[in-house]
């Protein structure tokens, strides 16, 4: 593997010498001292003033009463993001690394969940280290989401965020037309004090709170998406020429004569890439990945590219979508649509009979979708081999069935170098008419996404290959050997013992997972194995891909919704030509551009998972007493959680919901025991159900168990018959 050193900034000169003075006086000291000591005569005041400000409020210097000015490190004082509990304490996250310090409610003070503070180490716990606020640096949050509400002549928001814990008063005479049990968004005006609540103006009012639009918009606003784009934007992308001229087609290779396929979701909004097979005398076979040529629409530093950029990624929820492009650009124009002709970027990748890769090329072309399929569908014509839809997509059911083929050849190379082949369920959310969830189906990993799966991984490994050192890449590095640990830990409790060269051979976690896949228990194992593994990520350099097991990997397959893919295709059609890329390469410039793409990318799956669970729960508030069968997929002190077979939907059974027995929790064992009747509550044990109560705004589901609620029954039944 390749990897190059990333030049790491220094700090200014002029902030080494404060810092570096303060530690030589060993004491804190006023402005005139601080300049004495530097010999003033070279530095101007207000030049030193305004380094002691910047570091004041990075939290490395902290202002003293009487004017002086001392270092945070020397007087037990730490800087970090402030983070809240529902319940009251908070944890503090120091800038400088190590443990979170423990809070509680009390040492919050006036500060809210997400706050820059300052904290005094007061003491200790055991491990653990405790503080108080002493100094609010700076304010993350200026807005509020929630529910007004009124009590008496007082008006007020009942946040959405559990984390804040404050009611945000709002004065009559800026409620701006909003109405008690509305959705609405207010600005804080007054940060709460020692004796008064935060005061705030409502700024927006969204609507009522069951209106499905309504709770679209809470999420988007909460993880601060752009929801609308900039008139300059629109007017771009109105203005370009969706009409293929001779000058668009001018060099590109004509490919529209290919089965070329899409395959997709059922409420797939754009289609990115299309795919075609062709198997050879002799068993070789040759994949075409077509992917949307969004970089002929999006020119690099116009208004378009630069929101684009800035939004990083499309993020869709059940109802919508909130675009990377202008939606005329994103599901029209670029988007590979049945029927049309349109431009594309295409690998043509040739493989040997067993499915190793011999070679690639990679051209601008002109292709045409010749059918929009779906999973379910391609699913139904290969497995169920539904005789109605074979004779409907006869031209294609010949090619689809050799790509099960070519599937399978691909699935075994990477299963031969270690690459994690894991199969999650996901989350299909129904609406009714008014864009409410009615159901939550799961849709389990099918032949059909296997085959969407393998010739993306095939196309991104070949564009990162091609393109060498210099490029944008996606890296998944090895596992933290502290989560690895609580994961073997996790195993033993399930009775599976996991091998200790898992940390540097990934060949061998994809043994242990075949070995797993064969019991029920293999979808809470691969669950908690991906909260194991780190995150996937964007680089500026080639760290390599651990689940993937391959050392070269980008993304390049989805342009129209990802900005990390559009950037790829600049590069790999600069080099192509024999251009320098319109972007600069510079490894700090790659690692920046790298660390927004993926936050972006973070943020939309936060927000995408917000909203399922937002119609998981508004789906199970509507079958309150209906009884599910489940499966334990989580216990701890306070009970367990219980996935539901019949719906996608979690739900927890409290403790305090078992009263036949005094349960011990038996945490490494990941078991709830009970001390008379030695019942066992464990991981992956099937249980029977019924939906008790749903907290909409706290997003939690409580169920009972059956068999218990029908004991109590009984129960009551002999008290009230004097038995």
């Amino acid at each position: 593997m390749t990897t190059r050193r990333r030049r790491k900034k220094k700090p200014g000169a002029q902030e080494d010498r404060i810092l570096r003075t303060f530690l030589e006086a060993a004491r804190p000291l006023l402005m005139e001292e601080l300049l004495r000591l530097l010999n003033a005569g070279q530095e101007p005041a207000e030049a030193v003033a305004t380094v002691v400000e910047q570091l004041v409020a990075r939290g490395q210097l902290v202002s003293l009463k009487g004017g002086r000015f001392g270092l945070a490190e020397k007087m037990n004082l730490v800087a970090g993001e402030l983070s809240v509990h529902p319940d009251g304490f908070g944890f503090v996250t120091p800038e400088t690394g190590g443990k979170d310090i423990y809070l509680v409610a009390a040492n919050l003070k006036e500060a809210w969940h997400g706050d820059r503070v300052v904290v005094r180490i007061e003491g200790s716990r055991g491990r653990r280290k405790e503080g108080r606020v002493i100094r609010i640096l700076s304010r993350r949050l200026t807005d509020v989401l929630g529910t007004l509400a009124q009590a008496g002549d007082t008006y007020y928001v009942e946040p959405e965020d559990e984390h804040l814990l404050f009611n945000l008063v709002i004065a009559p005479e800026h409620l701006n037309g909003a109405a008690p049990g509305q959705m609405v968004r207010a600005a804080v005006t007054h940060y709460p004090t020692g004796h008064l609540n935060p005061q705030g103006v409502v700024t927006e009012v969204l609507g009522d709170v069951e209106d499905a639009e309504v709770q679209a918009r809470l999420v988007i606003l909460k993880y601060e998406l752009p929801d609308e784009f900039p008139a300059e934007v629109l007017a771009e992308a109105a203005n370009i020429n969706p009409d293929l001229s001779e000058l668009a087609l001018k060099g590109r290779l004509d490919l529209r004569h290919l089965p070329m396929v899409t395959i997709d979701g059922e409420t797939a909004r754009d289609f990115d890439d299309g795919v075609c097979l062709e198997k050879k005398p002799g068993g070789t076979f040759t994949l075409y990945v077509s992917i949307a040529d969004v970089s002929h629409y999006v020119t690099p530093g116009s208004p378009l590219d630069k929101e684009a950029d800035q939004r990083g990624t499309s993020v869709y929820f059940p109802q919508r979508a909130v675009h990377m492009l202008p939606e005329n650009l994103a599901t029209n124009v670029c988007s590979l649509i049945p029927g049309e002709d349109r431009l594309a970027v295409t690998a043509i990748l040739n493989f040997d009979r067993r499915g190793r890769r011999k070679d690639f090329t990679f051209a601008r072309s002109v292709v045409r979708n010749h059918a929009r399929l779906t999973y379910r569908l391609v699913d139904d014509l290969l497995v169920k081999k539904d005789r109605q839809l074979r004779s409907r997509y006869r031209p294609f059911v010949k090619m689809l069935t050799q790509m099960t083929e070519f599937c399978d050849l691909l699935r075994e190379r990477r299963a031969e170098r270690g690459s994690l082949l894991m199969s999650l369920p996901e989350a299909e959310v129904v609406l009714d008419e008014r864009g409410w969830p009615v159901d939550v189906l799961r849709v389990d990993h099918l032949v059909s996404h296997q085959l969407i799966e393998e010739f993306m991984i095939a196309a991104n490994e070949a564009v990162a290959t091609y393109l060498g050192e210099f490029s944008l890449f996606r890296v998944h590095e090895r596992p933290d050997a502290v989560k690895l640990a609580a994961f073997r830990t996790y195993l033993k409790s399930l009775g599976f013992d996991l091998p200790k060269e898992v940390h540097r051979d990934p060949r061998v976690l994809r043994e242990f997972l075949d070995e797993v896949r064969q019991t029920p228990l293999a979808p809470m194992v691969q669950l908690m194995l991906l909260r194991s593994l780190k995150q996937a990520r964007y680089a500026g350099e080639n760290l390599g891909h651990y689940g993937l097991a391959t050392d070269w990997y980008t993304h390049f397959t989805s342009p129209i919704r990802r900005y990390p893919d559009l950037l790829i295709h600049r590069l790999l059609l600069s080099r192509l030509a024999g251009r320098k890329p319109p972007f600069s390469l510079d490894p700090e410039d790659l690692e920046t551009q790298a660390g927004h793409l993926t936050r972006r990318e973070r943020a939309a799956v936060g927000a995408e998972r917000e909203m399922l669970s937002r119609m998981q729960v508004r789906c199970l508030a509507h079958r309150v007493g209906d009884t599910f069968s489940g499966r334990i997929t989580g216990v701890n002190a306070f009970g367990f959680f219980v996935s539901l077979e019949e719906i996608f939907a979690e739900g927890l059974v409290r403790l305090v919901d078992l009263p036949d027995d005094y349960y011990r929790y038996e945490e490494a064992l990941m078991r709830l025991f009970g001390r008379r009747t030695r019942r066992i509550f464990a991981l992956g044990d099937l249980v029977r159900v019924k939906v008790a109560h749903v907290d909409i705004r706290r997003r939690h589901v409580n169920l009972v168990l059956v068999e218990e609620e029908e004991g109590a029954k009984r129960e009551e039944g002999k008290r009230e018959k004097g038995e």
